[in-house]
């Protein structure tokens, strides 16, 4: 922390700054979030989210947890990643992806991916 002295009022702005900067942080997110938030349609974060691709995504990826944003990972990525859901989707008894699924998921995410 810098500590300044000003007409024998002593100010320290180091807190100062992290306060704006926290502050800044705080209501930056809040403001984005809101402006991408939709309620009519909560998935409206993702690209193309009204077509069959996206909704087999939303359904399947969506099932335990958010579905993420396509460009978190490039294709091989999502590759591996699919196998290693498929495990999880095995350990709690979902239903395996039929081949058309994954046709329409792997179509989604290469058309999206980073």
């Amino acid at each position: 922390m810098v500590w300044v002295q000003r007409r024998k009022r002593i100010v320290n702005w180091g807190s100062k700054m992290k306060i704006n900067t926290i502050i800044f942080a705080v209501l930056s997110s809040v403001l984005l979030n809101a402006c991408a938030h939709d309620p009519d349609n909560p998935h409206a974060y993702l690209p193309d989210a009204q077509t069959e691709a996206a909704q087999v995504y939303i359904e399947q990826c969506g099932a335990c947890h958010a579905a993420p944003h396509p460009r978190r990972l490039n294709i091989a990525a999502w590759k591996n990643m699919i196998t290693v859901m498929d495990q999880r989707r095995q350990e709690r008894d979902y239903p395996p992806l039929t081949d058309a699924q994954r046709n329409k998921l792997m179509a989604y995410l290469a058309e999206h991916a980073r």
